[in-house]
């Protein structure tokens, strides 16, 4: 377990000097106009300081509803303890919400740094200083939470800077509709450029490349657990967005690129009559890399080529089914380690993940009409995982003394890997996607916050692999489409003797809109 821990700070801190690697001047005129302008550092501290003081005001005004998170006292004794000594740095045992939500905390720190023009490195110290802040200072009592630190500051980069690339692609496009959106997916920036008025930046179009879909329409399967339903609405909202100078023109060059140059932000929700039953949500950042670019023009005005690239890229990931029983997510267990639960327990689907880094691969190619592209990743992930066997387990054994959010919230700490790929192909108005994606995940031992208490320390292990096809047409001259999409997801899991597998195939029937 030392090992994992030392890991885990190997892939920090090499996280970090690659930020800072690819925030060296390009010798593009885009990269350069994005750094001509100087950091606005006061600006920046106060919105990052009033945050932080609001977060710490509305932690403390609750505070009763975590006493057993309640560990150190204000004396140079325990502090010492938390500061110094493996019995401060713990996996906390909280809610799998609350925990998830820090690294959407995390984006709001690093974007108050990244609108007032830092770095993407320099942003990172905005999340990762909150982090720290945080836990050792607005969380004095508690222990400094591993997974918190985690996914506040590396997640605080893997969602903020698609965040910040695809606001500003909209903020550079007029109109109401783009300032709403800019809103929505990046409050800082709007917000700033309210504060600066008059003398804010002008919106200057960029010629970026993007997919911007919006889906709305019909899904059949899985049954719900809960009400017996197999029919749901689904919304979709995929946004991509390439920011490689010159990708998808003409031109033969390689080099290799300092900034960000592909991000994409992707959101996934089911309905049915009795409301939301399962929701997903991604981001994914390139931080640079190497790039090559073979493309010409020929006599009808298609292009012809390819181009590829290939860099570091960063991500997080959410899934999440809907709960069936109360206990599973609602905000109990705040004044005991461990909490009854029934048996056998009932507890659904659920995961969240920090890709901490990996290489990430792209290629595409045209033929004139025809174009194709694809894109491979490959990421060591930290993350917080349903355990599908543990449902099972419960009803054949006691389970009192496991890993505390095993046993209040039905989910582990673990590291993994994820690897994926995908498949874009289209010729005219017809366009054919595939994808899949392989990820497992392992239990990490010796870390709970209640790691004395711990009767069953045992590993846990689950994977899931899924996969999709789908055919989509546009419709001419306007820009709706219409799509049939196949996916399946194949789940196993296992703990002690009890292993499991699930398998649930998805049809979707959809109308998108590109915008």
């Amino acid at each position: 377990m030392k090992k994992k821990a030392l890991l885990l700070i190997l892939l920090t801190i090499f996280i970090s000097l690659g930020a800072q690697t690819t925030n060296a001047d390009d010798d593009t005129p885009k990269a350069a106009e994005k750094t001509a302008a100087k950091p606005r550092v006061g600006r920046a501290l106060f919105q990052l300081g009033v945050t932080l003081a609001v977060s710490t005001r509305n932690y403390w005004h609750k505070y009763t509803k975590f006493i057993e998170d309640w560990q150190f006292e204000l004396n140079w004794k325990d502090q010492r303890r938390k500061i110094f000594t493996s019995e401060g740095l713990r996996l906390d045992s909280n809610l799998f919400s609350l925990n998830w939500t820090h690294a959407w905390a995390g984006g709001l720190y690093y974007n108050w740094g990244r609108t007032n023009r830092f770095n993407v490195f320099s942003s990172f110290l905005f999340s990762a200083g909150s982090s720290l802040y945080w836990e050792y200072i607005a969380e004095w009592r508690e222990i400094s939470s591993i997974n918190d630190h985690v996914f506040t500051a590396l997640g605080g980069l893997a969602i903020g800077e698609p965040l910040y690339q695809i606001g500003s692609h909209f903020r550079s496009r007029p109109g109401l509709l783009n300032r709403l959106a800019t809103l929505l997916i990046n409050p800082n920036m709007e917000i700033n450029d309210v504060w600066d008025g008059r003398s804010r930046a002008a919106r200057v179009t960029t010629s970026d490349w993007n997919d911007f879909r919006f889906l709305l329409g019909y899904k059949n399967g899985p049954v719900s657990p809960a009400t017996g339903d197999s029919s749901h609405t689904s919304l979709d909202l995929d946004l991509r967005l390439v920011t490689l100078p010159g990708y998808g023109a003409p031109g033969r060059a390689s080099g290799f690129a300092r900034q960000p140059i592909d991000n994409g932000y992707r959101w996934t929700f089911s309905f049915n009559r009795h409301g939301l039953e399962e929701m997903s949500g991604s981001t994914r950042t390139v931080l640079g890399g190497w790039w090559r670019r073979n493309l010409r023009q020929d006599g009808s005005g298609g292009l012809r080529g390819s181009e590829c690239w290939l860099g570091p890229a960063m991500g997080w990931e959410l899934f999440q089914k809907k709960a069936i029983v109360l206990y599973d997510g609602d905000d109990l267990g705040k004044t005991d380690p461990w909490q009854e639960r029934e048996r056998p327990t009932r507890f659904s689907d659920k995961h969240s993940l920090i890709h901490l880094i990996g290489p990430a691969g792209h290629w595409a190619g045209y033929a004139n009409r025809l174009s194709a592209r694809v894109d491979l990743g490959a990421f060591l992930d930290f993350g917080m995982v349903n355990s599908l066997a543990y449902n099972d387990y419960t009803s054949l054994h006691d389970p009192w003394g496991v890993k505390t959010t095993l046993h209040n919230w039905g989910y582990y700490y673990s590291l993994g890997y994820t690897l994926a790929g995908r498949c874009d192909v289209r010729r005219g108005p017809w366009g054919v996607e595939a994808g899949i994606t392989y990820q497992r995940f392992r239990s990490i031992e010796g870390h709970d916050r209640f790691q004395s208490s711990i009767l069953d320390d045992a590993p846990l292990r689950d994977s899931r692999l899924s996969y999709h096809a789908g055919l989509s047409f546009a419709l001419p001259r306007s820009p709706f489409f219409l799509q049939i999409n196949l996916q399946g997801i194949d789940r196993r899991g296992r703990f002690h003797e009890v292993n499991v597998s699930h398998r649930e195939t998805r049809f979707y029937y959809q109308v998108g809109v590109t915008f």
